[in-house]
């Protein structure tokens, strides 16, 4: 165990990239351990970490064989390790957690009731942000109740963090766009989506994502994956220019529109 293979199959397969996250990784993966549903696995994809990330994780791991190490020598950032891990896992459903984010304790349970009472293959959760601190910031983040192809295309992306999908829509089709996008999740789930899927929203906070102060790159990476979206329309999902223009300029309004609201209600529940 602690190499890349799970030694029971898993009704919830957990998908975590990390790269020197000492600071944080240990919350990630006590949140996992925290979860009501025991029924899991955690694949932890290390892209060569020089830190004690390697160390936190095998000792785990040592703990719980859910708990299972990745050593991804030939990592290419956090999309290809979500692809290392999706082919290794065992589970019916997956979901995913970042190595610095946070679930709250009941998520996977409620997450996979909902999917199963009603024949739901993709699902999405409501949450908030946190600073680095731990400290919850404001308002939960709106979301939509639903997510179709067309709808995706000129709305704000889902957070990765509150997804889960049944595992038979990640083919490889879709998971090794690694490199092809700077929003990889976007991009994933526009292809599932364009299959005629449906993502549904399940109105739980269940999720903290953690904005860790000062962080340039974080905004570095923000500006590219919107400058990406238009990539991802034109070359990766195949929309016609027109089309096209229409879905950036709606997706750009969307994204504008969130973050003016989420920063005042922010303000007016730290008042």
């Amino acid at each position: 165990m602690g190499h890349g293979e799970s030694s029971v199959m898993a009704l919830v397969s957990i998908i975590m990239p990390s790269f020197n996250s000492e600071k944080f990784i240990e919350n990630a993966i006590e949140s996992v351990l925290s979860q009501t549903l025991d029924d899991w696995e955690l694949l932890i994809s290390d892209g060569g970490s020089n830190d004690r990330t390697v160390d936190i994780i095998k000792e785990y791991s040592r703990q719980d064989d859910r708990v299972v190490y990745i050593d991804n020598k030939d990592d290419m950032g956090p999309a290809h390790a979500r692809c290392v891990g999706v082919k290794q896992c065992s589970g019916e459903y997956v979901a995913f957690l970042d190595a610095d984010d946070l679930w709250l304790v009941g998520k996977l349970e409620s997450q996979v009731k909902f999917m199963q009472e009603d024949n739901i293959d993709f699902s999405y959760t409501s949450y908030r942000s946190m600073n680095e601190s731990g400290e919850s910031e404001g308002c939960v983040i709106p979301m939509y109740s639903s997510y179709n192809f067309f709808q995706a295309l000129s709305r704000r992306g889902i957070g990765i963090l509150t997804v889960m999908v049944k595992r038979k829509l990640l083919s490889n089709d879709v998971i090794e766009t690694y490199g092809k996008s700077h929003g990889e999740d976007y991009l994933w789930w526009l292809l599932i989506l364009k299959q005629g899927t449906v993502a549904r929203h399940l109105d739980k906070d269940t999720a903290r994502y953690r904005h860790v102060d000062g962080a340039l790159s974080s905004h570095r990476y923000r500006y590219k994956h919107q400058a990406t979206v238009w990539d991802s329309y034109r070359n990766e999902v195949g929309l016609g220019f027109l089309m096209s223009a229409f879905c950036y300029g709606s997706y750009l309004l969307d994204a504008s529109l969130r973050k003016i609201w989420t920063m005042a209600c922010s303000r007016l529940t730290t008042r």
